[in-house]
């Protein structure tokens, strides 16, 4: 993909979330962060919570997912394209998703230290699942 397309991508996600918000009564729901990554919108470092309703099939099925967070634009524009590929997943997929996943969805290779932040939402996912 162009440069300058991925860069429109994820500033557009970035600017304006999908899936932004926090569900009332989720099934599973989980907050992580990545202290590492600061900036002026956000000293404390980047910062993710996803809240999820799965269906009642075996493996469960991502039916509606939401997250809200603040950090830098990777983190951020991750979050909102990651939530949109969960919607209509089983979540045993989603937790196998690795960093070769999200290079295709940000369209570059990532270095370790925006891994990072791109993988937030992933992380807290799995971490929710977790928890379950």
């Amino acid at each position: 993909m162009d440069k300058t397309l991925i860069r429109e991508l994820l500033a557009d996600h970035s600017q304006n979330p999908r899936n932004y918000g926090t569900l009332t009564d989720p099934d599973i729901e989980h907050e992580t962060s990545n202290p590492q990554c600061v900036g002026p919108t956000h000293p404390e470092g980047d910062e993710i919570a996803v809240t999820v309703k799965l269906s009642d099939e075996t493996p469960p099925v991502v039916e509606t997912v939401q997250f809200t967070g603040r950090g830098c634009t990777l983190s951020q524009a991750t979050a909102s394209l990651l939530t949109e590929q969960m919607i209509g997943t089983p979540a045993t997929d989603i937790v196998e998703w690795d960093s070769e996943t999200l290079e295709d969805l940000v369209g570059m290779d990532l270095t370790p230290s925006r891994l990072r932040c791109a993988e937030l939402a992933l992380v807290a996912f799995r971490n929710a699942v977790e928890d379950r």
